[in-house]
């Protein structure tokens, strides 16, 4: 039984309901529930019972989550690229945004607004193709106070797992986010 609508057809003639047909009554809401559903496994449980969707959720929520421990300071994205940089001294743009997997325009944009920001430098090397990126004082100051900022953010989003399920957590993702292209 479906619920009644506010307007109804009789015989391809549209009429309005009676106030009675539009209160639900315990017996409308039994029959609406004893209904038929579709099979849940026919159709999959997108909500409860995908990885990826799980996976993309959590992302999702930790992205926002850091964005707002860092004060609209950095993107995650810039924050990454900026970490990399830093443990990579003289990284080219190609290979951060391979260690990144960001492609070619967009790793471009991020070096653009860390540059911008005086975070990061482009040093021209022999190959006049290629920039060498190297933190700028400023830029190895400031990851210092980001990377602080991150572990404090890294133990909350963690909080509700022991050291053993976070360490197994990340052995688990890992194995999920091979390359298979």
């Amino acid at each position: 039984m479906s619920p009644p609508n506010a307007s109804t057809r009789t015989r391809g003639k549209s009429r309005i309901a009676e106030p009675s047909e539009l209160i639900s009554t315990p017996q409308r809401r039994q029959a609406a529930l004893s209904e038929p559903k579709a099979d849940a496994t026919q159709f999959g449980d997108l909500l409860g019972d995908s990885l990826a969707y799980a996976v993309k959720r959590a992302q999702i929520r930790c992205d926002e989550a850091l964005v707002r421990h860092l004060a609209g300071e950095l993107s995650p994205a810039r924050f990454a690229a900026l970490c990399a940089i830093g443990a990579n001294p003289g990284i080219s743009q190609a290979a951060l945004g391979g260690l990144l997997g960001i492609k070619g325009p967009g790793v471009v944009k991020v070096v653009d607004e860390l540059e911008r920001l005086g975070l990061v430098s482009r040093n021209t090397t022999t190959d006049r193709r290629i920039y060498a990126l190297q933190l700028t004082a400023r830029g190895s100051a400031d990851l210092r106070h980001y990377q602080a900022t991150n572990q404090d953010f890294e133990r909350r989003i963690a909080s509700r797992l022991s050291a053993q399920e976070r360490a197994d957590l990340l052995v688990l993702l890992a194995k999920i986010a091979v390359d298979e292209g």
